[in-house]
């Protein structure tokens, strides 16, 4: 065999190589654009067929407050308005945590419609929270989503009739003049 025919072999060798590892790459690269295709289809069938169905609130969600002090988070008063008639009140009260400047509170209302409005006083201040819906997704771990795909409470959708942005409750927003439906 001549140098000739030996770099020859040798480049047809390495071309084959390089031509099963780039298959393998885009074998992979489908495969994974497939599974991102067929998770957003699966997501959007879950939306428009569970989570656009469900009436009720069900769960204790979060309710972050910004702006406070210590003194106007002891009492915080939440009116559940189902209709134009204010159902259940309740008052709770934040636990504080210096660590970190929004204050969580836990909604204490378990189970109403989502049509209803939550009223929240704090601080001399009234929020008109409304709009409560659900949302699909998918738990996603380090190689894409993990388990099935799932509804999850969006929170309020509206504060005060405004957009809700990031849902905290911020004192500079709230109502002052605001009169509390009839019971």
């Amino acid at each position: 065999m001549t140098a000739r025919k030996i770099f020859k072999v040798i480049a047809i060798f390495i071309a084959i190589i390089i031509g099963v590892i780039l298959l393998l790459v885009a074998f992979v690269w489908g495969s994974v654009e497939w599974n991102q295709y067929s998770s957003k289809k699966e997501a959007i069938r879950m939306q428009k067929e569970v989570c656009d169905t469900i009436t009720t609130v069900d769960g204790k969600l979060p309710i972050y407050l910004g702006g406070f002090s210590k003194k106007e988070l002891k009492e915080i008063r939440f009116y559940l308005q189902q209709n134009k008639l204010l159902a259940k009140d309740t008052v709770v009260s934040a636990e504080l945590n210096s660590q970190v400047e929004l204050q969580t509170v836990i909604l204490p209302f378990e189970h109403f419609n989502i049509n209803d409005k939550l009223i929240v006083y704090v601080g001399k201040r009234y929020y008109v929270l409304s709009g409560f819906s659900y949302t699909a997704g998918y738990n996603y771990g380090m190689f894409g989503p993990v388990g099935s795909c799932e509804c999850r409470g969006g929170g309020y959708e509206k504060i005060n009739g405004q957009d809700a942005g990031s849902g905290t409750l911020i004192k500079k927003y709230g109502l002052i003049n605001y009169q509390l439906p009839p019971r």
